[in-house]
């Protein structure tokens, strides 16, 4: 008898350990998903309503987390762009939970409202180099750039949507995170700088206050442009799994599509369920 309640009680305890062990998850991916969205109250709700924990939010951009997850070494990852045909390939499946805009930020003191397509390409291939040439004041512009070789969502869209493809000029400033490209640029009254939108909230209010976004083609990046795509630099926010998503990813991709996710979602982006 002795020996048989002994081992119902490891029966118990290796259930009660799997299950544990079970309901966490890990995330790798896209900055702008993890920091405008994880970090800022999915993740502690999600936590709270189901007890599953989160052991990790990396950040390294979505080509790297997309890595991470064929790789093995998470379950859930996050892209801020388009699933390329490649990727597909290999079986793996992007959720929606909502849109973003890849904004042109200048400073606040800049007079320039808009730029078109070809100015802005101009700029950042290096063969636009004075704000007089697009309508501002005789000064040089100063760009910012993420680090180009860094695989970030943001570098390669805006490249592909904005530049034709073309490659970047030379002697930009390059900074890793895309939050630091914002704070930099309030720093930097002849900057300029390509972040997702919903970054801005996630730096102080003095930044905030020293930045502006402008509009492109003569179009601005609010939420209505953004998702009926009539603003050139407008992507997907995609919770990315291998296969239909299963057990507790499930459970995650669930809560961002309802309403108490969508709401989190809206502090910064556009939802995609209103």
């Amino acid at each position: 008898m002795k020996r048989l309640v002994t081992l119902l009680l490891m029966v118990f305890l290796s259930v009660l350990t799997s299950s544990a062990i079970a309901a966490e998850i890990s995330y790798s991916g896209s900055s702008t998903i993890g920091t405008s969205i994880l970090e800022i109250g999915a993740v502690a709700a999600f936590e709270a309503k189901t007890g599953i924990k989160f052991t990790k939010v990396d950040q390294p951009g979505s080509g790297k987390g997309i890595k991470a997850l064929l790789d093995g070494q998470v379950p859930l990852a996050g892209a801020s762009r388009p699933l390329k045909p490649e990727e597909k390939k290999q079986k793996l499946i992007g959720t929606t939970i909502g849109y973003d805009a890849i904004a042109v930020f200048v400073h606040a003191d800049n007079p320039v409202t808009d730029l078109t397509k070809a100015q802005l390409k101009g700029i950042f291939t290096g063969q636009i180099k004075n704000w007089k040439e697009v309508g501002g004041k005789d000064a040089p512009i100063t760009p910012n750039t993420e680090i180009l070789t860094g695989k970030r969502a943001t570098i390669e869209m805006f490249q592909d949507l904005a530049m034709d493809g073309a490659a970047f000029g030379s002697g930009f400033k390059q900074i890793d995170f895309p939050r630091d490209q914002i704070i930099d640029l309030a720093r930097t009254p002849n900057g300029i700088c390509t972040v997702s939108l919903g970054l801005l909230a996630a730096t102080d209010r003095d930044t905030q206050s020293k930045v502006k976004s402008i509009s492109l083609n003569g179009i601005a990046p609010d939420d209505k442009n953004i998702q009926s795509g009539a603003y050139l630099i407008s992507r997907p926010l995609l919770l990315v799994t291998k296969g239909l998503p299963k057990g507790e990813v499930k459970e995650f991709v669930n809560f961002m599509l309802s309403r108490e996710g969508q709401t989190i979602v809206a502090k910064n982006f556009v939802p995609v369920r209103k």
